[in-house]
């Protein structure tokens, strides 16, 4: 059996010394290192979350900013088409105002042109028909002879034209 002897006594102090040794001198500092890489990790894992939250909110703002910007974007464009609209139907319309000045303006030339060489026409015929009248009658022509023949046939020219005598 188990015989108590000093040896033993010794032994068990010898292990208990030995204990308490390495757990100041061993256990102790490799517990600190443990725990200050333990607190270091964490550490890192907590600036690593406090990043990728930063990042999110950078992400976020990129986001939003880069919407905000399409929209204005967007917005300055339909702007300007409708700037654009305006301008191109304010160009069409006096573009189309000028064209009827235009034509306006030529038909009244052109009335007026037709007015003046009808009556320079009708000047002629007269001419025309007095000098054969005068050719005609002889040397009976008086001026008022001359008056009542050029408006019998300013009459009569008249009435072929259309127009019952109107000079």
């Amino acid at each position: 059996m188990l015989k108590l002897n000093i040896n033993l006594l010794f032994t068990i102090i010898n292990l208990l010394v030995l204990y308490f040794l390495m757990k100041k001198f061993l256990f102790n500092p490799i517990n600190n290192i443990l725990d200050k890489r333990k607190s270091l990790l964490e550490q890192q894992y907590a600036e690593a979350n406090l990043t990728k939250d930063n990042a999110l909110k950078l992400k976020i703002e990129y986001e939003d900013a880069l919407k905000t910007t399409n929209d204005l974007s967007k917005q300055i464009i339909d702007e300007t088409k409708a700037q654009a609209k305006i301008e191109y139907d304010n160009i069409i319309r006096s573009a189309n105002e000028e064209a009827g000045k235009i034509i306006a303006n030529a038909h009244k030339n052109i009335e007026s042109q037709h007015s003046k060489e009808l009556l320079k026409m009708k000047t002629e015929i007269a001419n025309l028909a007095m000098d054969t009248a005068t050719k005609i009658i002889g040397a009976n022509v008086t001026p008022q002879s001359n008056k009542i023949i050029y408006e019998r046939f300013l009459t009569e020219a008249g009435e072929l034209d259309g127009t019952k005598g109107s000079r």
